[in-house]
């Protein structure tokens, strides 16, 4: 997958449901009041917007903010828009064990958010989160199940006009949409895995965009329906 960074943009991503789920969802559960120093990683952070915007300011006793994506092309824009002292970005992709093995047992805190979509094998994404965190430490994930985005690709697939710019497009389509995917399924994945579920939702979401532009500059992001997970170690 190669994913254009100018399609993120270097700003906030701009779902209300994101910053829901960062701003209140995580504050209601006291997401960031279980450790002095809080070691905090970021996995698919994309150009870092939500990291430096959103994340970054969660953890008022942070020590480091380590924020990942398997885009070099994302962390450089990254690197050059959202810099911060406490703030260092790595190409490092989280369904790739060697990548992430540095940082083994040492995370206190994960969050993800709109990326485990696009992993090929969720499962080993999970169990590698599993292994990344401390003793007592906890993940925050909210990741699109089914989206008329998905939709729409697969559409622009059969269509005789467009199909020759939707050869790949069966890397955009994850395998939540295209298996109709519910959050019982990764409710069982997570528990075998050996998480325990502190918190489980999944519900239909609605995401309004300023304008055309707008919504063309995320459109790779886009997404109406997610689940919202936060598992406890």
């Amino acid at each position: 997958m190669n994913l254009d960074p100018e399609l993120y943009g270097t700003k906030i991503i701009p779902f209300v449901n994101v910053k829901g789920f960062l701003q209140e969802m995580l504050s209601q559960l006291e997401f960031s009041r279980d450790y002095e120093k809080e070691v905090v990683l970021d996995v698919g952070c994309g150009t870092g917007g939500t990291t430096f915007h959103l994340v970054l300011p969660l953890f008022p006793r942070l020590e480091n903010l380590y924020a990942i994506d398997a885009l070099p092309k994302m962390i450089h824009n990254a690197e050059m828009c959202n810099s911060h002292p406490l703030i260092e970005y790595s190409v490092a992709d989280i369904e790739k064990w060697p990548t992430v093995k540095n940082w083994r047992g040492q995370i206190t805190k994960l969050v993800s958010i709109y990326c485990l979509q696009w992993l090929k094998d969720t499962k080993k994404g999970f169990q590698n989160i599993y292994q990344l965190l401390k003793p007592g430490g906890k993940a925050a994930i909210c990741f699109p199940m089914q989206s008329i985005f998905y939709e729409a690709m697969k559409e622009m697939e059969n269509n005789s006009k467009w199909r020759s710019y939707f050869k790949d497009v069966g890397e955009y389509i994850s395998d939540a949409h295209l298996n109709k995917r519910t959050s019982s399924y990764y409710e069982k994945m997570v528990k075998e895995v050996g998480f325990e579920i502190v918190y489980l939702n999944e519900e239909l979401a609605n995401d309004a965009f300023s304008s055309d532009k707008s919504f063309t500059k995320v459109f790779l992001y886009f997404s109406f329906n997610y689940i919202l997970n936060v598992y406890g170690k």
